[in-house]
């Protein structure tokens, strides 16, 4: 399939995806969602990555939704169809979503970021919910995920000013994983996304949905959820590789199956 407004990359089992409209600061529109959903079916289905990098071109990640060319007809189920899809897939995705903020990372672009398991972004970087200063409310996460992150009361702040936060400042916040220097964000989501490969990806994959599940039930369900999960670990390869490095006192060569 052609994109119009994304482009990817595979190196091994890493796929990057970079939101690739630099003239308009990679601002979302449905043809972008579209295809961004499509490519998410289509990396999932294959079964062949184990960490998904998403980026943008030029200096943002994404400011947001284009207000004057997102396009579409039904407002409602154009977001179900576009965010909501696309945030809800991430969160299903089982294998490491890194974001790597190279630069404005704003409105629905600060929702792409947050569904994701991993910021990385650069010491350029600028993100925020600018919403409540263009007269709207968030729409695709930010005000489920903040309030996780940072509390009620940072969370508020964050939302009802719309301000800016700096790189530095989103990591001292907790919004961020690693800020990197001008020039290495590369680098470091590089050194991340290899940390990661060497895992297992089936262990990681279950953790993460243990997270997701515990966002969502009680404790006593929680834990069934995580005795089962655990449970379905003990029949892939990478399980019987890390008995079998114990044992022989090696380090294990897990390859994600």
């Amino acid at each position: 399939m052609a994109y119009q407004q994304i482009s990817y990359r595979r190196e091994g089992a890493l796929v990057t995806v970079t939101l690739n409209r630099p003239e308009k600061l990679n601002a979302f529109t449905f043809v972008m969602l579209a295809e961004l959903n499509a490519l998410l079916q289509q990396l999932s289905a294959e079964g062949e990555m184990r960490v998904l990098v998403l980026t943008g071109a030029g200096r943002a990640f994404s400011a947001g939704d284009d207000l004057l060319g997102m396009g579409g007809s039904d407002p409602a189920e154009d977001i179900r169809r576009g965010h909501h899809r696309l945030v809800l897939g991430l969160r299903a995705l089982r294998v490491p979503v890194i974001a790597a903020l190279n630069g404005y990372t704003l409105g629905a672009g600060f929702d792409l970021a947050l569904a994701c398991d991993f910021r990385v972004a650069s010491e350029e970087a600028e993100l925020g919910d600018v919403r409540a200063t263009r007269a709207m409310c968030s729409m695709a996460g930010a005000a489920y995920w903040l309030p996780r992150m940072v509390g009620v009361a940072r969370a508020t702040e964050i939302l009802l000013l719309g301000e800016r936060i700096s790189a530095t400042r989103a990591f001292e916040l907790g919004l961020v994983n690693r800020v990197a220097p001008r020039g290495e964000l590369d680098a470091a989501v590089n050194a991340l996304a290899t940390q990661l490969l060497r895992l297992p990806t089936g262990a990681l994959g279950a953790q993460k949905a243990c997270l997701e599940f515990g966002l969502r039930h009680e404790l006593p369900a929680a834990l069934e959820n995580e005795m089962q999960e655990l449970i379905q670990g003990f029949a892939r390869e990478d399980w019987h590789e890390a008995i079998r490095a114990f044992a022989g006192k090696r380090s294990p060569c897990f390859t994600g199956r």
